[in-house]
């Protein structure tokens, strides 16, 4: 049997590595590991590998950090299948079985390295694909850059790749500092949430590529606040997880701008308090109507709403 990984994300989507029976490969994020994928902060230096055999193949995590998933289920050791996805950090992988060439036993050997960090002007490749003009823009997307540019304190932003897969690829060439939100939270053998936090500023190339590709799709909430990114990012993750009054515990939605415009005028004073906490203001699509801009913002007074017509 014959194995094929295929690489789904990143820059170095679409390369594939092969291994015939006897063969292996660890994959990771440093020179440690055989398959190097250096622009994913998120693997470890080794993170898992992949054995093939006679009979088929099997994946092992090598204890990461953050887990190995097969088709969205955490795993220690276990088979694979032709078609199986699997997911460590910010990329995922496709196995291909077939069936494996006769090959003089001499040669089934794992090579030293079987992949180099991505050459420079493949990745300035890949980010210029990524480039929107804000004259290419709608009226009403165009609209919502500047809203969001002029804002006076920084501007942030919430990003869900589980309803779009691209994400991770938007960010890996942006230049942006971003960072993995649910890193490292685990919830029995539920796969954490794939949501992304990054730091906009204000001539940043990739806000009216947000806007273009995810206004009114849902996978994007945006925010402002003063504090530096890291406490930005703590504050945010304590909501990831919450309870209910009967102990349950669940991954908590609350970066869906289409929940979040309907929560926040439910909550209590304090409730407010506690998620917004360095947060200056929340901004969103409306989730009736792209063509407003929903603010969200905290006031002596309580909570406070303003409706921004786009178009």
């Amino acid at each position: 049997m014959r194995v094929v990984l295929e690489i789904l994300d990143g820059p170095l989507l679409g390369r594939t590595v092969e291994l015939n029976p006897g063969q292996s490969v660890s994959v990771g994020r440093t020179a440690k590991s055989q398959l190097m994928l250096p622009h994913d902060s998120f693997l470890s230096g080794i993170h898992f590998q992949i054995e093939c055999t006679e009979a088929g193949a099997m994946v092992k995590d090598c204890n990461s950090s953050n887990g190995t998933w097969v088709n969205g289920n955490k795993i220690l050791n276990q088979p694979l299948t032709d078609g199986d996805q699997v997911a460590a950090g910010q990329t995922r992988f496709k196995i291909h079985l077939a069936e494996a060439p006769q090959t003089p036993e001499e040669h089934r050997r794992t090579s030293t390295v079987l992949f180099a960090a991505p050459k420079v002007e493949e990745l300035q490749a890949f980010a210029a694909q990524q480039k929107v003009e804000v004259s290419t823009l709608t009226p009403v997307q165009q609209a919502a850059v500047k809203y969001l540019q002029l804002r006076p304190a920084p501007l942030y932003a919430i990003l869900n790749s589980n309803i779009d897969e691209r994400v991770p690829h938007l960010l890996i060439t942006s230049g942006e500092v971003y960072q993995f939100l649910s890193e490292g939270l685990t919830l029995g053998d539920q796969m954490p949430p794939g949501v992304y936090l990054v730091y906009l500023p204000a001539t940043s190339p990739l806000l009216p590529r947000l806007v273009a590709e995810g206004w009114g799709q849902h996978w994007t909430l945006f925010f402002t606040c003063n504090h530096p990114f890291g406490e930005v990012r703590q504050h945010l993750r304590q909501f990831l997880i919450m309870q209910t009054e009967e102990g349950k515990r669940f991954f908590f939605r609350y970066y869906d701008p289409r929940l979040l415009q309907y929560l926040l005028p439910s909550c209590s004073p304090r409730e407010i308090t506690q998620l917004f906490g360095p947060i200056q203001s929340f901004l969103m699509e409306d989730a009736s109507d792209p063509a407003n801009l929903l603010e969200m913002m905290v006031s002596p007074q309580g909570l406070m709403g303003k409706v921004v017509k786009l178009g």
